[in-house]
């Protein structure tokens, strides 16, 4: 008698990708995320934000938080933001427990048509290679840095999962 034995090893290209829907409408079109997918592959940590009427001469800034699973949820917030007097700041990956500025070569922020990837090697996250949960929030121009944004069609800043809800996104599993 001869038995077959089928075994499956996840590949690179299984990654762990989630999609999560973000309410339209809750912000000014130029900020206004209707999806974010959550790529959490063995090189790097990738989030890719469509905003469908993305326009990036309105945007000052975008901040993806990402909380790893591991012990003491290391939290690490990438950030890119534009300067007052007009040109954007270099892409910036922060420790928050350590306080201070990861130094990590490899990590991109890319802006398209319709949608914004950020990536981040999973060496600039202390090798991590547990799950993740990642919240983003983009601020268009019209921000004033004096009132609390409401969702609404002229909010001008747009947040996930909640930009006012103290909700916590899912957790994304590593590969």
């Amino acid at each position: 008698m001869t038995a077959l034995v089928v075994g499956a090893a996840a590949s690179p290209a299984a990654a762990q990708t989630r999609t999560f829907s973000d309410a339209r409408g809750d912000a000014t079109a130029a900020v206004d995320m209707t999806k974010v997918k959550v790529a959490n592959k063995k090189r790097a940590l990738v989030v890719r934000i469509t905003v469908p009427d993305l326009k990036k001469s309105a945007l000052e800034g975008v901040n993806v938080t990402i909380v790893t699973k591991r012990r003491a949820r290391p939290m690490y917030i990438s950030t890119k933001s534009r300067y007052p007097d007009g040109p954007w700041s270099s892409l910036s990956l922060v420790s928050f427990q350590a306080e201070s500025v990861v130094r990590c070569r490899g990590d991109r922020i890319r802006f398209g048509a319709r949608a914004i990837t950020v990536r981040v090697p999973q060496r600039c996250l202390d090798r991590n290679r547990k799950a993740v949960r990642v919240s983003i929030s983009l601020v268009s121009r019209a921000n004033d840095g004096v009132s609390s944004p409401e969702p609404g069609p002229d909010t001008y800043a747009d947040g996930y999962p909640s930009l006012v809800a103290p909700k916590q996104p899912p957790w994304v599993r590593y590969r």
